[in-house]
């Protein structure tokens, strides 16, 4: 498939603000591929290209208040919403394509949001079909990131997203490690939602800082449970959020495949064994997930022989594993 320029997307929200985005063309395309991101839409030229490959658009949306679009940026607040506006949209620009929502961390609860949304328009709504929906270590909501499984706060990792990401229109250069450590030390010693009125951020990204600590988590077969499209959900083994994902895998109302390996939130790219690494890769990477896991569900892929185990008279769950030591995948039933 032959995959044009790049051109600009413009979306309104039911507030009137403005949503924009990046839209990847694709010669006879037989899907679309929304990404919705909070880290610049640009920056996702190749995965767009890699889509228009197999034979989708493409479009990749700046989240409401983040670089191209307007609003005001407030993680975690939006995204059901906003979601479903698009979705709209793609459903009148191009009527009849299946959508696939796709998204990695902050942007796997996006493509989750959407996909509620869709599915609590009455009938399926003005909002189109939602074929699939693709997760990669997914950050599901504030709780599950602040916290972890076992209740420890997660501090330095959510000092660092939120300085960097989680304040203004586009990122920060992150935290000198040095001070990201004082602030540590600081957010532990005077209770981590006091300690950020001493690091220069507005009142607004306070409030927000707040929202963060005090969230609950979320029931996941409540808030998705009506969601009728099939969902891959891929961890990492070392990724803070892998007890989360598995929950989602286990917790989705419809089909659900899980995927996992060695390596953490940064995937496959984040690993820095290079022998591991060109296991991982002889393997064939998450490629050899995605692609055939698309194909058994009726969207543009390339078939497999182990896509068996997702046969409608499988179970509802079933999951692949990639072993860090043979480099080799094992695809397998679960039990409910």
């Amino acid at each position: 498939m032959t995959a044009a320029a790049a051109r600009d997307h413009h979306c309104p929200s039911h507030d009137g603000t403005v949503l924009r985005g990046r839209w990847w063309e694709c010669a006879h395309a037989e899907g679309i591929v929304l990404i919705r991101t909070p880290y610049d839409a640009d920056r996702h030229a190749p995965i767009a290209r890699s889509w228009n490959e197999r034979g989708y658009h493409c479009l990749v949306q700046d989240v409401r208040g983040r670089y191209r679009s307007e609003g005001h940026w407030s993680p975690y607040t939006h995204e059901h919403d906003d979601g479903g506006a698009v979705l709209a949209r793609l459903a009148a620009e191009r009527p009849g394509l299946p959508v696939v929502l796709f998204g990695a961390s902050y942007a796997a609860h996006t493509a989750l949001e959407a996909a509620r949304a869709a599915a609590e328009a009455a009938g399926g709504g003005p909002l189109g079909p939602v074929a699939a929906v693709i997760v990669l270590v997914p950050a599901l909501g504030p709780a599950e990131t602040a916290w972890g499984p076992d209740g420890t706060p997660q501090i330095r990792h959510r000092i660092g997203w939120w300085h960097e990401h989680g304040r203004t229109p586009r990122s920060e250069p992150p935290l000198p490690p040095a001070e990201l450590d004082r602030r540590v030390a600081h957010a532990r010693e005077r209770g981590v939602i006091e300690a950020a009125a001493d690091w220069g951020w507005s009142p607004r990204a306070r409030a927000g800082w707040r929202r963060l600590w005090t969230a609950q988590r979320l029931d996941l077969p409540s808030r998705y449970g009506r969601v009728a499209a099939p969902l891959l959900v891929i961890s990492g083994d070392d990724d803070f959020f892998h007890a989360d994902a598995q929950r989602l895998a286990r917790s989705w109302n419809a089909a659900s495949h899980f995927a996992s390996g060695p390596w953490g939130h940064g995937l496959v790219g984040g690993v820095a064994d290079t022998a591991q690494r060109a296991r991982i890769t002889a393997a064939g990477g998450l490629a050899h997930i995605i692609d055939p896991w698309l194909s058994a569900h009726g969207l543009p892929g390339t078939a497999a022989a182990w896509t068996g185990v997702l046969a409608p008279t499988a179970a509802p769950r079933t999951r692949s594993l990639l072993d860090p030591a043979s480099g080799t995948w094992r695809h397998e039933r679960t039990p409910p």
